[in-house]
């Protein structure tokens, strides 16, 4: 009954919002989801955001802030190349003293210009501690940043830094207006550069955001108009798609794939692999102990997980014990241990656990895969010795009760450009997304030492080395699934790179 009521909700809120904002029912073919008026109009039900602001923002909802935000660096999601955005070159002959050249021209939506104060500002606002930013740790090695005219930003660095402009592809780090009080609109009222500006907003149900007509690259958006549902149940999402009511739904299971692809009228995009993180935390019992995470690793069996996931191990679903996802070149190949039920005991037995032991293991009970993995892991632990205690919670709960305190998890993370970005976000044990609580100072000499030096080479052995550390004694398993999107066969062009900001710019409605 109360799936019912939401959904009439949810069509009453689209009919209502269309109706008011963009264009007549006839205009915008309401029940087809096609442009066959004036207005074209893509809706997109997404899951319901917690914070929005940049900085703080947790990475749901991405078709909202990939809109209204623009960065100086993005991604081409067709060639997997960095290319120009708010900056248009960039350069630094030993990766210490950066520059970069901005795109003239550039308004904000509040009809203020874009200049070097603003990059100043976006950068120096990492570094305030009431926002908690969350790339503070990596922009703390900047040491100074001039702006010798309003179109030309130089940054110095503590040190070198070969990889730094990949920072600005995090999408964190979303230029803000000097000029804007993002402390008390950022989440009611988020204004930037985007191919979209935000019209109206109903917090944690919807959002308008129309063309932005002044924006900086010719021709783009395509479409007139954005309409964003925040859905917090992924079946009643799907729901809305059947019903011609929205036309994307980002982040489905496999298993709500495989019904659509039996059916007329919807398309299936998988832009890139994502991470399903197992951590095990190192702070506490039993997971302190080396030896149990072990014990865990010899009890895996990865084709297993595969299966459970709906892919093919090593070719829509792959497994390592690092967190390098394995399509990237700095990737190390290390075999698997092999599965080793006895070893895996006597690893327990040496830890003080002979007869066994149960553990925790939290997860996001509606996010694409965290269940089918969950139940899976309780299986082909079981024969090993491990009872875990399935703690499956929707995503905002889990992530904002459980995720960074619990002994044992499993949260979704998506690539980084540079690993070395997901490192210090999530390995450093200084790093603010530290699930793991992993604190060892090989690792953290390691990641210092990845980011510094400027030969490839030098570099690449520094990750060579922290694969096999992780192998030997990490705190997490990585297995890598492919990010699904549902469409309707009417949106074309849609893109979204590794990146994970989802480019509407350029998608219509046929």
């Amino acid at each position: 009954m109360k799936k019912l009521l939401f959904l009439a909700m949810c069509f009453l809120i689209v009919t209502t919002l269309i109706l008011s904002g963009c264009t007549t029912e006839e205009e915008t073919g309401e029940e087809t989801g096609e442009e066959t008026g004036e207005e074209m109009v893509i809706r997109v039900a997404e899951q319901v955001p917690n914070l929005i602001t940049p900085g703080a923002w947790d990475g749901q909802a991405f078709s909202l802030n990939s809109s209204i935000y623009d960065y100086l660096i993005e991604m081409d999601a067709n060639t997997g190349e960095l290319v120009p955005a708010l900056a248009t070159e960039w350069d630094s002959p030993e990766g210490k003293v950066w520059t970069f050249k901005l795109r003239e021209g550039v308004t904000f939506h509040d009809g203020s210009d874009f200049t070097a104060e603003d990059v100043k500002f976006t950068l120096e606002r990492t570094q305030d501690p009431e926002i908690g930013h969350l790339k503070a740790e990596d922009l703390q090695v900047v040491e100074k940043i001039e702006t010798p005219d309003d179109h030309t930003v130089v940054i110095t660095l503590a040190e070198a830094f070969p990889t730094f402009y990949y920072l600005f592809t995090d999408y964190n780090l979303a230029i803000l207006s000097s000029d804007y009080d993002y402390g008390m609109l950022g989440e009611s009222a988020p204004m930037g550069t985007g191919a979209f500006k935000l019209e109206e907003m109903v917090p944690k149900e919807s959002a308008m955001l129309v063309k932005n007509e002044n924006y900086w690259d010719p021709g783009l958006p395509k479409a007139d108009a954005l309409m964003i549902y925040f859905v917090p149940d992924i079946d009643s999402s799907i729901s809305l798609l059947e019903a011609g009511q929205v036309d994307i739904v980002p982040q489905i299971s496999p298993i709500i794939r495989d019904r659509l692809q039996g059916l007329e009228g919807f398309t299936i995009v998988s832009p890139y692999q994502e991470s399903r993180f197992i951590a095990m935390a190192a702070d506490r019992e039993p997971f302190n102990d080396n030896n149990v995470r072990l014990a865990f690793k010899y009890a895996m069996d990865p084709e297993f997980l595969a299966q459970a996931c709906q892919g093919v191990l090593g070719e829509s679903i792959f497994y390592n014990e690092t967190p390098i996802v394995n399509s990237l070149a700095q990737y190390k190949e290390i075999p698997f241990r092999g599965r080793d039920i006895e070893r895996s005991k006597e690893l327990l037995a040496e830890a003080g656990y002979p007869d066994g032991l149960t553990v925790e293991l939290y997860y996001a009970s509606d996010h694409p895969y965290g269940t089918d993995i969950s139940q899976a892991l309780k299986e082909i632990a079981a024969p090993a010795g491990f009872d875990l205690d399935l703690q499956g919670y929707p995503r905002d709960i889990y992530l904002a009760q459980h995720w960074m305190d619990a002994p044992m998890s499993i949260t979704g993370w998506g690539v980084r450009v540079d690993p070395s970005m997901l490192l210090m976000l999530a390995y450093h044990s200084e790093g603010p997304w530290n699930e793991s609580h992993m604190s060892d100072p090989e690792v953290d000499d390691l990641i210092d030492k990845i980011r510094n030096e400027v030969d490839p080479s030098v570099r690449q052995s520094h990750y060579d080395r922290l694969q096999e550390i992780f192998v030997e004694r990490g705190t997490v398993i990585n297995l890598q699934v492919p990010y699904l999107v549902a469409t309707s066969t009417s949106v074309k062009d849609y893109r979204q790179p590794v990146t994970m900001l989802v480019q509407l710019k350029y998608a219509t409605i046929e």
